[in-house]
């Protein structure tokens, strides 16, 4: 399901800029939810292309790592950097069979888990996940909410319209949404349950599970005014989940 990023090409190149994926809420309950990185290495899971792998370089990381199951998102990251190295390396592969490469303070996931195509092929990734933390290290991600309600404004002005959205969602359902970009694309993913997601997440060995609602940064309330971000806040498309070994 993931590899429909190789169709996309540059279309993603500017979803940055979009209300839900912008540094004044993604990004700030992203980074609120990791903590620092300074000192840290940093292992970047579905990274596109390079978004936040280079963020965590600039927020002070040592080693940093980005992988991407899209060979498309992986050749962007690449260009990158070598246009502006910063000592970055990038690896293509599916999380769920991804070879060791290493142990990390952090390991971090922004869209990924919504991508697995059952449930063992979560559970896989949360192993592999697991394996590359370090004990005591924690793993911080970015999902589709499980608890999405159907009924609700739309969301079309935050950059996301999720295409006929079931008011009862079961496990596996895939979702479609659309991200209006300068050239709009849809992606497709598969609706988990809250438990779904804990169950792999503690069966992989994850002893602490904290789910965070995203929250405005105070510069993109004073951007858009309060009245702006209350719909998106009162239901928001995507969580964020942070998990300690």
């Amino acid at each position: 399901m993931a590899a429909q990023y190789d169709q996309l090409g540059d279309k993603v190149a500017d979803w940055d800029v979009l209300p839900v994926r912008s540094e004044h809420l993604e990004g700030h309950t992203l980074f609120k939810a990791l903590g620092s990185v300074e000192g840290q290495s940093v292992l970047d899971l579905a990274c596109g292309d390079g978004l936040y792998t280079r963020q965590f370089k600039a927020r002070g990381a040592t080693r940093v790592v980005g992988v991407d199951i899209s060979e498309e998102m992986i050749r962007g990251a690449r260009r990158q950097e070598d246009a502006h190295p910063l000592g970055l390396t990038y690896h293509v592969a599916d999380v769920a069979e991804m070879p060791a490469l290493g142990a990390f303070d952090v390991v971090t996931a922004v869209y990924l888990l919504h991508y697995a195509t059952s449930p063992e092929h979560l559970l896989r990734m949360c192993q592999n996940i697991h394996d590359h933390v370090k004990p005591g290290g924690r793993f911080v991600t970015y999902a589709f909410n499980p608890d999405f309600r159907a009924k609700g404004p739309a969301f079309t002005r935050y950059g996301i319209t999720l295409r006929d959205y079931p008011e009862a969602p079961v496990d596996g359902q895939t979702i479609s949404a659309t991200l209006h970009t300068k050239s709009p694309f849809t992606i497709h993913f598969a609706h988990w349950s809250r438990s779904t997601y804990e169950r792999a997440l503690r069966a992989a060995g994850f002893q602490t599970l904290t789910w965070l609602l995203p929250e405005c940064s105070p510069e993109g309330l004073r951007k858009e005014g309060p009245a702006f971000w209350r719909d998106y806040l009162d239901n928001p498309h995507a969580v964020a989940l942070r998990c300690e070994r």
